[in-house]
């Protein structure tokens, strides 16, 4: 039994790559669960894939939990990425014991399930393999086509055989990783300091790795997702946005616009610096965000049905900014 997270930040995904290549691999234990950043400004979006799904197999499909840094809880000036906080949202309404994320360009290719159902047999942290391509599609086998296959998974020249390899927790990528939830219970899920910068699945891989859990990583390039590389920077995520005027939670740092982006690049810097002296330095394995705790959010979940409230959570930057003028 698996929980399969797919996880979006865009308006027009490719769901349809996900529910056709997942389909046939599906066992009726397993859960699927659509984190969707925009149902919350368009509940029509739930009946809509639901026709994508067409039966198929039952699927979850909710908002992102409440957030200071986006969707209609923000308390920042614009929105931005909480790509933590997005993630958490899945290990909160798991019901299985392990958990699977993908990203939302993806196919997953066939066996692919079986790769972390073995994974999540041996109580793994387990990596699988990814490439980009253009013109994916799904065939009624459920082989994956494309063309004009992109830059490969740079972790597979380390794999020289069929076999599994150990890595490190760096090598944890969230576009297809499956995790022991007791693994993330103990580390506090994603660390929702990485809201407005990303890099949240290395992180975690790295606090996963200090909480004892190193000799329980695997990578295996033979479990494969492909991401529709074309569809990446597709109009449909793009200028639909101003026809539709909702928020698109693009990476920002602070208030800056693109122009700005050496006060971006010092912000990145900033927010490495912290991780660096309270994290890596000391071999910390919880979050540096201190607002979420996981199993009681799990709990508030499973009893109530609802998430918590970040109506009292407050921020103040680095540069002593508060989170309402960022």
């Amino acid at each position: 039994m698996i929980t399969i997270a797919y996880i979006s930040a865009r308006l027009d995904p490719r769901f349809d790559l996900f529910a056709d290549s997942l389909a046939p691999q599906l066992k009726p234990t397993d859960q699927v669960v659509f984190v969707d950043q925009f149902v919350e400004f368009n509940p029509n979006r739930v009946s809509e894939y639901r026709e994508l799904v067409d039966g198929r197999f039952e699927m979850l499909h909710i908002a992102p939990k409440p957030s200071i840094w986006r969707g209609r809880s923000r308390k920042t000036r614009r929105a931005f990425a909480d790509t933590s906080g997005t993630r958490n949202t899945a290990i909160i309404v798991a019901k299985n014991d392990y958990i699977v994320f993908i990203d939302d360009l993806s196919a997953v290719h066939p066996g692919w399930r079986e790769y972390h159902q073995k994974a999540a047999d041996n109580n793994w942290i387990f990596a699988g393999s990814y490439q980009s391509a253009r013109n994916v599609k799904v065939l009624l086998d459920g082989t994956i086509h494309y063309n004009r296959l992109g830059g490969p998974d740079g972790r597979i020249e380390h794999q020289p055989t069929n076999d599994p390899i150990p890595i490190p927790g760096s090598w944890l990528f969230g576009s297809n990783a499956g995790i022991p939830m007791e693994c993330l219970l103990k580390v506090n899920g994603y660390d929702e300091f990485c809201a407005r910068r990303g890099v949240e699945d290395c992180q975690l891989g790295a606090r996963l790795a200090h909480a004892g859990f190193a000799d329980r990583m695997f990578y295996d390039k033979n479990c494969v997702v492909t991401e529709d590389q074309w569809y990446h920077h597709a109009a449909a995520n793009s200028t639909y946005l101003g026809l539709t005027y909702q928020e698109y939670p693009l990476r920002r740092y602070k208030t800056d616009d693109e122009a700005d982006a050496k006060h971006g690049y010092n912000i990145y810097e900033t927010m490495g610096l912290i991780e660096k002296e309270q994290l890596y330095d000391v071999g910390g394995y919880l979050p540096l965000a201190k607002h979420c705790d996981i199993v009681a959010e799990r709990e508030l979940y499973r009893t109530h049905g609802t998430f918590r409230s970040v109506d009292n959570d407050t921020f103040v930057d680095y540069d002593g900014q508060p989170l309402e003028d960022l």
